[in-house]
């Protein structure tokens, strides 16, 4: 059972998913943003040759920054964070490396066919088998960028590209290194053959492997709730929601993993009514992260070692519903803002408000929603303000006079 005590453990430091850093990575999530760290001085009027990438970014330095079209400045950032002029050839970088040589555009290293950023799309296009091992981890760019720099800094790629051979069909997937072989791919072309190790996989074996290669690096809360998954199943992401909670949920750390998965990934058993970010950055209208809402069913909800899926299930029905009407509610009220009222620490708050009510009415505390959302607006910035602090005061405000 989680106790009170238990859950004063939940992340509240690092509240919101910082995915990967590094190398600057913070730098560049806007294109304006690189534009004011990666300004060249250069002669206006020389051009940018159309060459190969790797000729093209050996001129680069001969064109000013605001004119380089976005793929030519990816390569600019990733030479001028390796300290490097020119982009090394190919072969020193796979010095080595043995393997089967591939065109890295045949091999799935995009989910998705589109994306916001014009140089992961225009890659996507060039590589166009869709990867279906990885889920929802999605390449991204500011990690292409990180990792790309680390590469040409250190003089050549230590580790192998691990690719499967899905037997299913198969296609070829990677398992470890989709960033290398993106970061590959801006530089040299996607029709660059490359050497990589392949092993002849069935779709969730593949998918297990890749559950592996990742447990030493940062991950979003979407991809750590899909990795626990997996592991538990196997690798099958189609199990039935018995397996899903029952091979997931064998203790009391898991159990917010199979929240993420089920009502995120699977809608189940209802959907969240809101915007929410799988990273940090809140963009295109998200209310709050992946991360902090994950941090709220930790502690809201109650699991004990041998409870039945359907009596978890229902808690959990009950605890997103909640959740939707607080945030409606809270839409009603002045002075809303999503970055202070529903921060980590303020979900972990109400989380416990949600549950202590539950303990002592045996009520959801939708019934109070209302009031719960104009208190905690009411009290303006405490996305900062401890956990203690939050409930404590939300406590009192809802506490019937005597």
């Amino acid at each position: 059972m989680i106790t009170g005590d238990d859950r004063d453990d939940i992340m509240t430091v690092n509240e919101e998913d910082n995915e990967f850093k590094g190398l600057g990575d913070g730098l560049f999530d806007e294109e304006n943003e690189e534009d004011n760290e990666f300004k060249e001085q250069g002669d206006d009027k020389d051009t940018f040759p159309q060459q190969t990438p790797q000729a093209q970014a050996s001129a680069v330095n001969k064109k000013t920054w605001k004119t380089l079209t976005p793929r030519q400045r990816a390569i600019k950032v990733i030479l001028r964070r390796a300290g490097k002029d020119q982009v090394p050839d190919i072969k020193k970088l796979l010095m080595g490396k043995q393997g089967v040589e591939v065109a890295i555009g045949d091999i799935a290293l995009f989910i998705n066919d589109k994306h916001d950023d014009e140089v992961l799309s225009e890659l996507a296009k060039e590589c166009p088998n869709r990867n279906r091992i990885n889920l929802s981890a999605e390449v991204q760019k500011k990690r292409v960028l990180s990792v790309g720099a680390q590469v040409i800094s250190a003089g050549r790629m230590y580790q192998p590209i691990h690719v499967a051979r899905i037997k299913e069909d198969g296609k070829l997937e990677c398992t470890s290194g989709r960033h290398r072989l993106a970061f590959l791919a801006l530089m040299y072309g996607a029709n660059t053959k490359i050497p990589v190790y392949i092993e002849e996989m069935t779709l969730n074996e593949a998918r297990d492997a890749v559950v592996v290669a990742n447990q030493t690096r940062p991950t979003k809360a979407l991809e750590r709730a899909e990795h626990a998954v997996l592991q538990a199943v196997k690798g099958n992401a189609e199990a039935a929601q018995d397996d899903l909670y029952y091979k997931t949920v064998t203790c009391k750390q898991n159990v917010s993993k199979y929240c993420v998965f089920s009502v995120v990934s699977r809608g189940y058993p209802m959907r969240l009514s809101f915007p929410v970010s799988t990273d940090s950055s809140r963009q295109n209208g998200c209310l709050t992260t992946l991360a902090n809402v994950e941090n709220y069913w930790r502690a809201a909800i109650e699991w004990t070692d041998g409870m039945k899926r359907e009596d978890f299930d229902k808690s959990l029905k009950e605890s997103v519903r909640f959740l939707n009407a607080l945030v409606a509610a809270m839409h009603k009220q002045k002075g809303f803002d999503p970055k202070q009222h529903l921060a980590s620490m303020t979900l972990v708050a109400i989380g416990k408000y949600y549950r202590t009510y539950s303990d002592i009415t045996g009520n959801n505390a939708i019934e109070v929603v209302e009031d719960i959302a104009k208190n905690i607006v009411k009290m303006g910035d405490i996305g900062r303000q401890k956990t203690e602090k939050t409930n404590a005061a939300l406590t009192a405000a809802l506490s019937p006079t005597r």
